[in-house]
């Protein structure tokens, strides 16, 4: 869970205290507190879910590739010729290695579309937020 310092607005992802001011964290999505926050603490927020949506489609990757390579391969380990068995095998991996990196591919273009457009977020002022916050 996102929570935001209302003095500092820095976001966390959980705790009670703002590691920057040590003023109480609280949660952004209570009715009585949006408004008080600007826009591009929503916007990071945005920035946050989005990312961990590309996280999870990644692992799904990650499992999903060698899953359906080494599915594949197990069947081509069945076929009778050495010859077509070989030309199975090397088949079997390139399609786990294909369903890998389709949806890899995939998350991160899904990723650049939930956030970036979406949240019409600048990538240069990500980036020099991001640069920043880091050097801190």
């Amino acid at each position: 869970m996102v929570k935001i310092c209302p003095r500092c607005k820095s976001t966390w992802a959980g705790g009670l205290r703002c590691e920057d001011c040590g003023s109480h964290l609280v949660d952004p999505f209570d009715p009585a507190r949006a408004p008080t926050f600007p826009d591009n603490v929503w916007a990071y927020i945005r920035l946050q879910y989005g990312a961990r949506r590309g996280m999870i489609v990644r692992v799904l990757a990650i499992l999903l590739g060698p899953a359906v390579g080494f599915a594949l391969l197990r069947e081509a380990m069945a076929l009778d010729p050495p010859v077509v068995r070989a030309i199975g095998a090397v088949g079997a991996i390139a399609a786990g290695a294909a369903t890998w990196w389709s949806i890899h591919w995939f998350a991160g273009k899904a990723v650049r579309i939930w956030v970036l457009r979406k949240g019409r977020l600048n990538r240069r002022k990500l980036a020099r937020a991001l640069v920043k916050r880091a050097l801190r």
